[in-house]
């Protein structure tokens, strides 16, 4: 029988956010696995074109349903309007599913939807963070089973009771096809209208998460502090976000060696990550990035075969370690400098690194590999398929 899957995430669909791209990739893989899936998203207003499928860059068909929803986001701020919009997509989805077969699946990253086993679907959670608030453990409850994306997050559902059998620790993956080109770094910096001579730090991805640094001022910091013929480019940020890390290098006198660049699509990231002469992530050391992030960066970037420098934090160290990157105190740009120094001499070491690393992520870390198991914990832990 084909399994059945109703994929249900409160969020704008397309996005600029990583969640997009997990959400996306995550369908994508479950249909190459057989399954027939549904998207179920809210229907919110976008500036992005309304093609998901085009816009991620994604043939393999599955249908998008799109909830109403009152999005007032906007017009006017405060926690009433992300109640409002959460409350009225959540009636909707619950209208929607009752008249939805109880044979299907429903997988979801929100809490609210567990509630959907009262109505006799069995839920599966995707958790990517672990709140302090009981009340999400006790919706988590009634689910079939939860899928957490790192270990320290799973310590925290079994702290809360949960039994080791009802968990799944699966990390977040790559798209080997669109980060694993072959492209050279010459061929990606012609391609980019990069300097070819320039020794050049990449970060990519969103500046800020919540409004907080994700560690590109260190790398900014960590640039006064290097030769003049070393870069940085970061490439992902809002226009706010643009704003604050251009004034930043504009106060500590390195803004002709920095460059940042809004939001691009995949492929365009790869080229970035291809051009580069070492990838950073340098995350800060606070309870968000020490224990609650499987980051998609830090996947794309094991795909690319270039040196990596993150920060030494436990949900770093799950995948990462010192013979498959660099790995740095966080909030230390002098770390950053002296690392930058030992890639730049120790080119063996750098290629070895970066080999390692790559090996790793082609076995283990796809968005395909990552969807078989758990479909297999699906299908262990459930009484209708």
């Amino acid at each position: 029988m084909t399994m059945r899957l109703l994929y249900v995430a409160n969020a704008r669909i397309p996005t600029e956010k990583a969640h997009g791209i997990a959400i996306m990739k995550a369908c994508q893989a479950f249909v190459r696995a057989d399954v027939k899936v549904t998207l179920v998203v809210a229907n919110r207003k976008n500036v992005l074109p309304p093609d998901a499928h085009a816009f991620y860059e994604i043939p393999d068909p599955f249908s998008i349903v799109r909830l109403p929803t009152l999005d007032l986001f906007g017009i006017a701020g405060g926690r009433a309007i992300f109640f409002t919009q959460a409350f009225t997509f959540y009636t909707s989805l619950f209208f929607w599913t009752l008249f939805q077969p109880r044979s299907q699946i429903i997988y979801t990253r929100d809490a609210p939807v567990c509630l959907l086993s009262l109505l006799g679907f069995e839920v599966f959670l995707e958790c990517h963070a672990a709140p302090e608030k009981g009340s999400y453990y006790w919706l988590a409850h009634l689910t079939r089973g939860v899928i957490v994306t790192a270990h320290t997050i799973g310590d925290r559902f079994i702290a809360k009771g949960f039994a080791k059998d009802k968990l799944l620790v699966r990390p977040n993956a790559v798209d080997l096809d669109t980060f694993d080109i072959a492209v050279s770094r010459e061929e990606s910096r012609e391609r980019l209208d990069l300097s070819p001579d320039a020794f050049v730090l990449v970060y990519t991805g969103n500046f800020t998460t919540y409004g907080e640094d994700k560690g590109l001022a260190d790398i900014i910091r960590a640039l006064s502090r290097l030769p003049e013929n070393i870069r940085a480019l970061a490439v992902g940020g809002s226009e706010a976000d643009i704003a604050r890390y251009a004034e930043l290098a504009e106060k500590i006198s390195v803004s002709a060696r920095v460059r940042l660049i809004g939001y691009r699509p995949q492929r365009e990231l790869a080229l970035y990550q291809k051009a580069a002469d070492a990838l950073l992530m340098p995350f800060p050391d606070t309870l968000h990035y020490r224990s609650n992030m499987s980051p998609i960066k830090m996947f794309e970037y094991m795909a690319s075969k270039r040196p990596i420098i993150a920060s030494d934090l436990p949900s770093i160290r799950e995948i990462l370690d010192n013979t498959t990157a660099f790995i740095v105190p966080p909030g230390s740009p002098q770390k950053i400098v002296e690392v930058v120094e030992k890639i730049r001499s120790d080119p063996a070491d750098v290629e070895a690194r970066a080999g390692r690393a790559y090996e790793s992520v082609k076995t283990s870390h796809t968005w395909n590999a990552r969807a078989r198991e758990i479909l297999a914990f699906v299908e262990h832990r459930s009484n209708v398929l």
